[in-house]
């Protein structure tokens, strides 16, 4: 059942974008206790070991503080008030669907007869499932106040080209109704 969803939500992707302005579509998923009389949004964003020399990771933690500061947080060097963590991750799946056979020589597809056939012949697609998950905690206390998991489909297994696309679907609605997972459509424009 996964799969007959999969497939058809990159075939409707895909017949839209022939006819309109091609978009990314994501899924975002968001938990919060946000209630909106926080006053102190000082935060830091923490890397584990792997990410702490990375410039991909780097790269990203850019984008986040971008979207958290146009949301009033604060980044601070020392004393946050709240903690930010930042995963993200690329996995591969496949996609199958059935598409008319090339032309034969009879016409359109064939099959042993005395007549063509319009037949149907399995094709086989990669897609890319990317998936970022940004957290933000307490210090005082450690409670989790809010996170947000966004995934996307993509043709292509570089998590460069989805991360702007993700992080913006992330915030779009911030802090978003807590416990729901929306679909978020985005013009493709970012990368261009």
């Amino acid at each position: 059942m996964r799969r007959i969803i999969v497939v058809l939500s990159i075939v409707a992707t895909a017949l839209l974008g022939g006819c309109v302005t091609p978009t990314v579509v994501s899924n975002v998923t968001v938990f919060h206790a946000i209630t909106g009389a926080e006053t102190n949004k000082t935060y830091m964003v923490e890397a584990t070991p792997e990410q702490a020399n990375n410039l991909e990771f780097n790269s990203y933690v850019t984008m986040l503080n971008q979207e958290l500061q146009r949301r009033g947080f604060v980044l601070v060097t020392k004393d946050p008030a709240l903690r930010v963590s930042l995963t993200y991750g690329t996995s591969q799946t496949v996609a199958t669907t059935q598409e008319p056979m090339p032309y034969g020589p009879y016409g359109y597809g064939f099959r042993r007869g005395p007549y063509p056939y319009p037949g149907w012949v399995p094709s086989v697609d990669t897609y890319y499932m990317q998936q970022m998950e940004v957290s933000i905690n307490q210090v005082k206390d450690g409670k989790n106040i809010f996170t947000v998991r966004t995934r996307l489909l993509s043709a292509s297994p570089e998590m460069s080209q989805s991360m702007e696309y993700l992080m913006e679907s992330s915030f779009l609605n911030f802090p978003g109704r807590n416990g729901t997972t929306e679909t978020v459509t985005l013009p493709e424009h970012l990368q261009q």
